[in-house]
């Protein structure tokens, strides 16, 4: 009996697999048999996962459609100031501001379209009068990463000259609350429903987002335009022009000289010196875009 002992346990082990009734058999393929997939089951409703049945067999998940990557370009509306009735400022030699901000604007546009990276929008293609209300209803209608709204100066003083950059200034935001209520600016949430701190706060929210990114803008605009043309002294300036007032559109003015200035006057009439200006403003914007 004792001798037998080893062998009979040892048959026991080497049949104990195919007795097994605690390990369920798992089928093996063929090596280069494939199944086809109408063969696979496919349980619709479950998300794209690690999916495990109790008895842990491996639950197929479908490869996720791949969608088209919709690639938006950065839209930037551009502001030609003054226009049709109204000429703005007038040089010394009777240059019309409305002159030379078409020109300028015209100019920045055709720079912009050319390069191909941005979508570009004009607030007026033509010497006409647009209301401030529209301006910035076309910035926002066209859903603007940038709106630059283009002036020149003038000053009693006749020295006074150079660039100047203006964003919207503190003592202005106000202003925004009471113009957003009759425009469902913000997220087209209608600030008329909203008792006054909440209209408050949602018109705040939107202007600290907006006025960190003008800044941001001007100043990398303020760089790139010393050197190329002349710069006032405190050359970002701040101030509660109309068109800086969406509180929800990064937007800066820039003011490209003096006509006040006989010698800003000259050098704003040439195609030349506006290019040297055009080209530092374009500069900027990939700056500001690269960065975003």
């Amino acid at each position: 009996m004792t001798r037998l002992l080893p062998t009979a346990l040892l048959a026991m082990a080497l049949l104990a697999p195919a007795y097994s009734h605690s390990t369920t058999p798992i089928p093996r393929l063929k090596p280069g048999l494939v199944v086809p997939k109408a063969a696979v089951p496919v349980t619709k409703g479950r998300a794209p996962g690690a999916r495990y049945f109790k008895a842990s067999v491996p639950f197929p998940v479908l490869k996720p459609m791949r969608t088209a990557k919709v690639i938006r370009k950065p839209v930037i509306v551009i502001d030609p100031g003054h226009g049709g009735t109204d000429p703005g400022a007038v040089g010394v030699k009777g240059t019309y501001e409305k002159t030379i901000t078409t020109s300028a604007a015209h100019e920045l546009a055709a720079r912009l379209r050319r390069s191909g990276k941005y979508s570009v929008i004009l607030t007026r293609t033509k010497d006409s009068y647009v209301n401030h209300d529209d301006r910035l209803r076309i910035a926002r209608k066209g859903q603007a990463d940038l709106f630059i709204s283009i002036h020149a100066d003038s000053a009693g003083n006749k020295k006074a000259r150079g660039a100047s950059v203006y964003t919207l200034a503190d003592r202005a935001k106000g202003r925004s609350k009471r113009i957003v209520n009759n425009q469902n600016w913000i997220l087209d949430v209608d600030l008329s429903a909203q008792s006054d701190p909440v209209g408050d706060i949602l018109v705040e929210l939107a202007q600290r987002k907006t006025e960190s990114q003008s800044d941001e803008f001007a100043g990398i605009l303020l760089n790139e335009l010393a050197g190329k043309t002349e710069l006032v002294g405190n050359s970002h300036r701040r101030a509660g022009y109309y068109v800086l007032l969406a509180p929800d559109v990064p937007a800066v003015l820039l003011e490209l000289g003096f006509l006040s200035n006989q010698a800003d006057e000259k050098l704003l009439k040439t195609k030349k010196h506006r290019a040297k200006i055009i080209s530092s403003v374009e500069r900027a914007i990939d700056r500001y875009m690269d960065e975003r």
